[in-house]
C-alpha cells in the first residue's frame, strides 16, 4: 500500500496511468466529480481499456457536459457512464493492477494542485473481504444509477444554462423524469450488511455453478470432445480446460485478455458464442495450452491428494504439489509481494515455482484466528457437511476470521473444490469467470 498525496510525498495518480496500461484489464471508477477527461477517460479509450464510470447526479452538474457528450458520441458498450444521486466516493479500480481510495476527484486541481490524500492498494493486497466490499460498492451504484442518454445530456445542458443566468431552484432540476431518484443509503448493522453480502455471493455462486454444469453437459458429448481428451475425464475438469483454452487462445489481444469486449459482443448471443467456441474446441488436433497434461496427469493427482484419505495423510511436500497444480494459487504467487511470502525484498527476480514454494510454505505453517490449519480448513469445506451446503462453507472460510487463512481466497478455494469434487462442482477461479464473461455470461470476476 502506498499513500497518494501528490506534491507532498511525490506519489501521483498519474504515475499509475503511466505505468500500468498493459496490465489493466478494465477500470471501474466511482468518482463524484469529473471535469477533465484527459486524466482517466481518454487514457482508457486510447489504450482500449474497458471503463465503467459512476459520477454524481446533482443539480450542480458534477460531471461536465463535454465529458457526458464524449461518452455518448463514442457509442461504445466498453465505455460506459452512469450518474448516481447521493454519491460522493472517490474510488478507481484498475482491475489487475490495484485500487485507489481517497479524496481526489477527476479534476486537474485534484490531481495536481490540491492537498489530497488517498491510498493505493496493489492487486495482491486486495484480500477477499476488500474485493467483496469494492464489488458491493459498484453493485449499489449500478442499482441506483441513471444511464447516460440523450435526454439526460439535454437536462444537464439546460441546467448549465440556468446556472449561468441565476441561482435556479433545485426542485426544477429534480422534477425531470430522466433521473433515477434515490434517497441514499440507510443505516444498517454490520450483521445485516454481512448477511446481504453472503446472500449476494451465494446467489451468484450457485448461478455460475449451474452455467458451468450446463456447459459441461455439452462439452462431454463424444462429438464435442477433442481426440486427445479421454472419455472418462470428469465433466468438471473438461469444462474447466475448455474454458482455459478458449480464454488464452481466443480472447487475448496484444498481450491483454480482452474478455470485456467479448462480453459486450456476446451478451445478447450467448448460445451462439458458446456454440462457436465448442466448434473451435472439438476440432483442435492437440492441446494448445497443455490442457492434456492438466486433464491426464495433474487433475487425477489433485483429486487423490484432496480426498478424505489424502487430506488426513497430507504432509507439506504433498500440499506444495497441490499448490503447484492449482492455477489460481500460481497466479496469486506470481503477483504477490516478496515480503508477503517471507522472501527478501532485495530486488531478486524469483521464478513462479520459487514464489509458489514460498507461498505454500507460509500457508502450510499459518493458522487462522480460530487456530485452524490448512488441511483442516480444506477438509471442512469439502467434507464438513452436505454437498448442498458446500458453497456456504466456502463463504465461511473466506469471510470468517476464525477460518480464513491469508493467501487462500475465493478463486483458489473455488478451484480446489473443483479438482476435489469435479463431477458436482466444476473448478471455478478468476480465469474461469473471465472466460465465461467473454462468452456473454454475466458473472462476477472474483479476485
Amino acid at each position: 500500500m502506498r499513500l497518494i498525496m501528490g506534491e507532498i510525498n511525490g506519489h501521483y495518480l498519474r504515475n499509475i496511468i503511466e505505468a500500468y496500461a498493459k496490465q489493466t484489464e478494465e477500470v471501474l471508477a466511482a468518482v463524484a466529480y469529473a471535469t477533465d477527461s484527459s486524466l482517466l477517460f481518454d487514457w482508457c479509450w486510447d489504450n482500449k481499456i474497458a471503463l465503467k464510470f459512476y459520477g454524481r447526479l446533482d443539480d450542480g452538474v458534477a460531471v461536465t457536459v463535454p465529458i457526458l457528450s464524449t461518452f455518448l458520441k463514442r457509442k461504445s458498450a466498453q465505455f460506459v457512464c452512469r450518474l448516481v444521486q447521493h454519491h460522493h466516493a472517490k474510488v478507481i479500480w484498475w482491475r489487475g493492477v490495484g485500487v485507489y481510495v481517497g479524496s481526489a476527484n477527476l479534476t486537474g486541481s485534484a490531481w495536481y494542485n490540491n492537498v489530497e490524500a488517498g491510498c493505493f492498494f496493489m492487486e495482491d493486497e486486495i484480500d477477499e473481504n476488500m474485493a467483496g466490499d469494492l464489488l458491493e460498492l459498484f453493485r449499489v451504484l449500478e442499482e441506483h444509477s441513471t444511464p447516460l442518454t440523450d435526454e439526460l445530456l439535454s437536462e444537464m445542458e439546460r441546467r448549465v444554462r440556468a446556472i449561468a443566468k441565476a441561482t435556479p431552484d433545485p426542485s426544477e432540476f429534480w422534477s425531470s423524469p430522466s433521473f433515477t431518484k434515490w434517497s441514499g443509503l440507510v443505516q444498517s448493522s454490520p450483521k445485516n450488511a454481512g448477511d446481504r453480502r453472503r446472500q449476494t455471493f451465494l446467489q451468484e455462486w450457485h448461478a455460475t455453478l449451474q452455467y458451468l454444469r450446463d456447459i459441461a453437459n455439452i462439452i462431454i458429448r463424444p462429438e464435442n470432445r477433442p481426440i486427445w481428451v479421454a472419455a472418462n475425464a470428469p465433466a468438471g475438469a473438461q469444462v474447466d480446460q475448455f474454458l482455459h483454452a478458449h480464454y488464452y487462445e481466443r480472447t487475448f489481444d496484444a498481450g491483454r485478455a480482452d474478455y470485456k469486449a467479448w462480453f459486450e459482443r456476446n451478451i445478447k448471443r450467448r448460445d451462439a458464442a458458446l456454440a462457436e467456441a465448442i466448434e473451435w474446441w472439438r476440432h483442435l488436433p492437440e492441446a494448445p495450452q497443455h490442457e492434456d497434461e492438466m486433464l491426464n496427469v495433474t487433475a487425477p493427482s489433485l483429486r487423490a491428494a484432496l480426498s478424505v484419505e489424502g487430506l488426513a495423510a497430507m504432509t507439506y511436500p504433498q500440499f506444495h504439489e497441490v499448490c503447484m497444480g492449482v492455477h489460481a494459487i500460481k497466479d496469486y504467487a506470481r503477483r504477490v509481494r516478496n515480503t508477503a511470502v517471507r522472501l527478501p525484498n532485495d530486488g531478486t527476480q524469483y521464478s513462479i515455482p520459487q514464489k509458489v514454494a514460498a507461498l505454500s510454505e507460509r500457508i502450510w505453517n499459518d493458522r487462522s484466528a480460530g487456530d485452524i490449519q490448512v488441511k483442516d480448513l480444506l477438509h471442512h469445506i469439502l467434507y464438513g457437511g452436505t454437498s448442498e451446503q458446500l458453497p456456504e462453507r466456502l463463504w465461511q472460510t473466506v469471510s470468517d476470521p476464525r477460518w480464513k487463512i491469508d493467501g487462500l481466497g475465493i478463486s483458489a478455494l473455488g478451484e480446489i473444490v473443483g479438482w476435489a469434487l469435479p463431477e458436482r462442482f466444476p473448478p471455478r477461479n478468476g480465469r474461469t469467470s473471465k472466460a465465461l464473461k467473454s462468452l456473454g455470461y454475466d458473472v462476477t470476476v472474483h479476485v
